[in-house]
């Protein structure tokens, strides 16, 4: 038995009997550096040559492999019970914007402040969900509108407080704040949207007793700093973690009885046609890490 990362799917494993994906939506099976490849393509095809069954496992599958199995083009087989037989978790919706207008300007909810609140008092563990990490999403004038933008891909720099840097998340280009604006000289610099930076800040003004730790892509720049984050998470009970796409992905904490997913409906204005998919397959990934309660 050969278990592995997508490249694992080039091992020369003689005698294959048995080909499983798991978790086949995720996007990293596709690689985007030479040589690309799927690896769920190479799994179809490498299934069929040695005549052995192909499996994808998966609570939120990609719409092709739901619609094959809806038309019987392959065949499906449902999970009736969550492991241990528990419970789902209940789901609430809250709108930010009847918040807004009654002097709630913060990122986190009043229902969502209160069930924090409650599992700090029980010595249980809260999940908090953002996916765009950073402090500020992007820069702009609020005199002239200018925005500052990537030199390389166009797009707009994200402001990481930390390193005081606007960055790229695409091709990693960085430089310094602006505080002038560089179209017409105005000092009405402004920085709007959330990162996970700024949510961690405002969780520490919100319950300044509370433990927390974060995981996204600037704090796991070292080698095995990934499991190093979640295992100190899980071991040390730290009160709440704070992340990205990172902490969907196959994770199990016991003691996690609540996960707040902030500004939710902010995945579904991303520039990808498949947005909504994305964004219901992270929705419910991450309502999976709680064992019980909202």
């Amino acid at each position: 038995m050969l278990f592995g990362a997508r490249s694992a799917i080039f091992a020369p494993v003689q005698n294959l009997g048995m080909i499983i994906i798991d978790e086949e939506h995720d996007l990293s099976y596709k690689s985007d550096m030479t040589p690309r490849y799927n690896a769920k393509d190479l799994a179809k095809y490498i299934a069929k040559q040695n005549n052995c069954p192909l499996v994808l496992g998966s609570a939120t599958p990609d719409l092709e492999t739901y619609y094959e199995s809806e038309n019987s083009k392959i065949k499906r087989y449902n999970l009736l019970y969550r492991a241990n037989k528990s419970a789902m978790p209940d789901v609430e919706v809250i709108d930010l914007r009847t918040e807004l207008a009654s002097g709630n300007r913060s990122m986190i909810s009043y229902r969502l402040n209160e069930l924090m609140n409650q599992n700090l008092k029980n010595k249980k563990q809260t999940i908090l969900f953002l996916n765009r990490r950073g402090y500020s999403t992007f820069v702009m004038c609020r005199d002239c509108g200018y925005v500052a933008k990537c030199k390389n891909c166009n797009i707009s720099l994200t402001y990481h407080k930390f390193e005081n840097k606007l960055r790229c998340h695409y091709c990693g280009y960085e430089q310094n704040v602006l505080k002038i604006c560089p179209e017409c000289g105005s000092d009405k610099v402004r920085y709007f949207g959330t990162g996970t930076q700024k949510l961690e800040e405002e969780v520490h003004n919100i319950f300044p007793n509370a433990t927390t730790i974060r995981m996204d892509i600037d704090t796991v720049t070292k080698k095995n700093s990934h499991e190093e984050i979640l295992n100190k998470f899980k071991n040390d009970n730290i009160d709440i973690l704070i992340g990205t796409q990172m902490i969907v992905k196959g994770h199990h904490f016991p003691n996690v009885t609540l996960v707040g997913v902030i500004s939710a409906d902010g995945m579904l204005n991303i520039d990808d046609y498949r947005a909504p998919e994305r964004a219901f397959q992270s929705l419910v990934q991450v309502a999976r890490k709680s064992r019980k309660g909202k």
